[in-house]
């Protein structure tokens, strides 16, 4: 994922938890229930968000932000999901819209799930077992960042060829209900695939285009009213939704309502909360400088969290000069990781590895020591010294100040460096898209679901497949990594033996250094004084759970 998305505490195990094709309740009735069910304590009017402008889109096939997630994850339900609590249990998987979690085939290649009984949108029609299989065709059509997702679903790569036809893969029967998903392969994470919003149920006729400013109807326990872009949010209750239909797996909610007004600025966001303008700096930091004074006085209304994240540059291993793996090497070396952990005012750690340190058990050598002398031989030695390079960022935050920290190191390792910062609503695209040839650039993961296959996977072998966007910003193509991914595809329990490959497989990527990864970020949830901090829950994905929080009377 490309913004925050939260766990509950620093050194959260989301590794650890990560669900595969076994293990599961044998009957319905015990796959139905969460181990901790949601409870609601009570209701009121309103819960007001100080919103940051990390929102790319409310369309759940398009959105790739926290931000949006955060917005559209108590809006549209996809079959299976996540239980509702906060910590390492937020990780278990739970059925939403279907019965139960899926029967998973003895070979691994065929999941069949059924739709509960009675589920309409918020527009009052009827869910379809079609729907699934519309949508994800849809994302498709799209080309949605989270297409590539479905690309072992029989059929799915020659639908993201041509766009014609259907995926023969999805078999969908509307009378029961069932929907029967065939694989190419096994694939570990496939469960955890289904459960992010791009697998979300959308009716079959949904328009295919950005439907983020005409909201498509709802299935979960809110239903975005209006949208005024990088202005407002509204959600209300929709009124089609029964949570005792869910056996307690999704949360009627609290709020009535979540207005969620769109504040550019952090400082701005944090005066609005303090005063009690709104409840919640949503997605916002608190501003470095002011961050001891909020702990001194306001310590019972604040925070602090460790999502499962890598802050990185990428390189572009197909464009000069970032072919050449001695001037990708130079860059990690060049870098004071030390250094941009001050930037943030010391809230992150520094890393030079692609998973974050929510896996515990992965070892973690230095490769890259900070070394300038080194890095400036390596570029010598290349044969690029005084090279134009072109550093990407968006103008979203505060992000911009790391690129403007590597403009100035590749300047003084031997390059003539620039940066270039674009907006925010199409960066991801932009960097994302072969065509545009990115150099480097700045870029963020947070974890879609909690398990390593979700890094290496979308970041680094996504091939476009003729789409117009990857994930894989450092067009990264390797054989043997390759190769390795496929064969821990198949192992989705995380033994220390499976772990153990998974960290190797980091420190074999990163000698060859399509990434220089700086840190791994800490962040912060602050809120008004009404707010009742009892009923917090933060999420390992989608940080903090709105539909549960509670305010003083």
């Amino acid at each position: 994922m490309l913004a925050a998305a939260g766990a509950f505490a620093a050194g959260l195990t989301l590794g650890l938890v990560a669900c595969g094709g076994g293990g599961h309740p044998t009957s319905e009735q015990a796959a139905t229930t969460s181990s901790r069910a949601p409870v609601n304590p009570q209701r009121f009017a309103n819960f007001s968000v100080a919103m940051d402008q990390g929102i790319d889109y409310l369309d759940p096939g398009l959105s790739y932000t926290t931000q949006g997630w955060g917005v559209m994850w108590n809006v549209y339900l996809p079959l299976i999901g996540y239980a509702h609590v906060g910590g390492p249990a937020g990780a278990t998987l739970v059925p939403y819209l279907a019965r139960a979690l899926p029967r998973v085939s003895a070979d691994g290649r065929t999941y069949t799930l059924t739709l509960r009984h009675g589920l309409r949108y918020s527009n009052g029609a009827p869910v379809k077992a079609s729907d699934f299989k519309a949508t994800i065709e849809r994302d498709y059509q799209l080309d949605s960042a989270g297409a590539g997702f479905f690309d072992n679903v029989v059929g799915a790569s020659d639908y993201a060829q041509t766009k014609q036809g259907d995926i023969s893969g999805i078999v969908t029967n509307d009378e029961t209900g069932r929907i029967t998903i065939h694989l190419n392969e096994p694939e570990g994470d496939f469960e955890n695939v289904l459960a992010t919003l791009f697998a979300a149920p959308v009716p079959a006729n949904t328009p295919l285009k950005d439907m983020s400013n005409n909201p498509i109807p709802a299935t979960g326990p809110y239903v975005i009213r209006t949208h005024l872009a990088n202005k407002q949010v509204v959600e209300v209750r929709n009124p089609r939704f029964r949570a005792a239909a869910f056996g307690g797996n999704v949360p009627a909610g609290n709020p009535d309502k979540v207005t969620w007004n769109v504040v550019g600025d952090d400082a701005v966001a944090l005066q609005d909360v303090i005063s009690g303008k709104d409840d919640w700096m949503g997605y916002h930091q608190i501003p470095t400088e002011s961050l001891a004074s909020v702990q001194q006085s306001y310590s019972d209304r604040l925070r602090v969290f460790t999502p499962a994240n890598t802050y990185y540059f990428f390189m572009n291993t197909r464009e000069p000069p970032f072919d050449d793996v001695r001037v990708r090497r130079a860059v990690n070396y060049a870098i004071d990781r030390e250094a941009l952990v001050r930037l943030v005012g010391g809230l992150a750690r520094p890393t030079e590895n692609i998973l974050p340190p929510t896996y515990p058990r992965l070892a973690r050598p230095i490769l890259y020591p900070h070394d300038l002398a080194k890095a400036r031989r390596l570029v010598a030695a290349s044969g690029d010294s005084g090279m134009k390079v072109t550093v990407w960022n968006h103008d979203h935050g505060t992000d911009w100040k790391f690129t403007a920290y590597l403009v100035d190191v590749l300047d003084s390792i031997g390059f003539r460096a620039t940066q270039k910062i674009v907006s925010t609503n199409v960066y991801w695209t932009r960097v994302g898209n072969p065509a545009t040839k990115a150099q480097i650039g700045f870029a963020d993961w947070f974890e879609d679901y909690p398990h390593p296959l979700d890094w290496f996977g979308p970041l680094l072998t996504d091939a476009p497949l003729g789409r117009s966007y990857s994930n894989n910003y450092a067009n990264y193509d390797s054989s043997s990594a390759d190769a390795t991914i496929e064969q821990l595809k198949r192992r989705p329990e995380l033994t220390p033996a499976v772990e153990k490959a998974w960290a190797a497989l980091d420190r074999a990527v990163m000698r060859e250094a399509p990434w220089a990864p700086f840190l791994n970020r800490e962040q912060t949830d602050f809120f008004s004084a009404r707010v009742d901090l009892g009923c917090y829950e933060n999420h390992v994905l989608y940080e903090f759970d709105y539909s549960t929080i509670c305010v003083s009377k």
